[in-house]
């Protein structure tokens, strides 16, 4: 027999009695002196073996115990009932959260329309929000049905017409100028028409109103033409076509 077959066997005949603790490694290389270098580690790899797989073995009971819960976990999960989720969906929390949200996005809206607003009334020819500015005005106008109301907002757009021409000058837009006009003779324009349709009684309105059309006019030449005096060449094409435009109002008054 040879060596190894020889160890092997040993090995096989010696196990029992070592796993049950009847024998020792010691004990078992002492009947067989001869084989101990070989024997001694082949005996406690026997002897780690057994001890890893009793140290991961599985408590008793383990596979009942994880039945059990995998069994209440799917009863769990069971289909919600309509209501039921109802219930669970609407807490006080939540219908208050529901609640402020629309309430919250509301006020952040008008807030930016506002804003939008204000920077579109400040706005002058050449801005972006310029268009936006005159069609807030329109609208404005639009929505206003008593005439003597009516031609208070022409005339008090003819102001804003002449106030944006100074601006431009001031802020040296000079190429704008010329636009700027022609939208303070679309103004004057229906300035006047307003006027002119106003109601045989309303007399006294319609003087009134004519004769702050006309101050208004005057202002605006007296003020154009000092600009004109004080302002570099390039501007003067522009604020001429203005001044004409502001004579011409005031003529078909008188």
């Amino acid at each position: 027999m040879n060596s190894e077959k020889r160890i092997s066997q040993i090995i096989d005949f010696s196990t029992p009695g070592l796993l049950s603790g009847e024998e020792t490694v010691d004990s078992i290389l002492g009947k067989y002196p001869q084989d101990a270098g070989e024997l001694r580690p082949q005996l406690e790899a026997v002897l780690w073996l057994n001890q890893a797989r009793i140290a991961c073995a599985t408590r008793p009971g383990f596979i009942f115990d994880s039945r059990k819960y995998l069994e209440t976990k799917i009863g769990s999960m069971e289909p919600i009932s309509f209501w039921k989720s109802i219930s669970m969906r609407y807490t006080p929390q939540r219908w208050a959260f529901n609640i402020t949200a629309p309430v919250i996005l509301v006020v952040l809206l008008a807030l930016i329309i506002n804003n939008l607003v204000l920077t579109a009334r400040l706005a002058i020819p050449g801005e972006p929000l310029y268009s936006t500015k005159l069609l807030l005005e329109d609208v404005q106008i639009a929505l206003t049905f008593d005439k003597p109301t009516k031609t208070e907002l022409y005339i008090r757009n003819s102001r804003e017409r002449s106030t944006e021409l100074v601006e431009l000058v001031l802020e040296g837009n000079y190429e704008d100028l010329p636009s700027a006009a022609s939208h303070m003779e679309t103004e004057i324009i229906a300035s006047l028409r307003s006027i002119q349709d106003l109601s045989l009684q309303d007399a006294s309105g319609k003087q009134l109103m004519t004769a702050e059309m006309r101050e208004t006019l005057s202002n605006e030449i007296f003020m154009l033409d000092i600009l004109q005096s004080t302002s570099p060449p390039s501007a003067s094409a522009g604020i001429e076509l203005a001044i004409n435009v502001a004579q011409n109002g005031l003529m078909a008054l008188r």
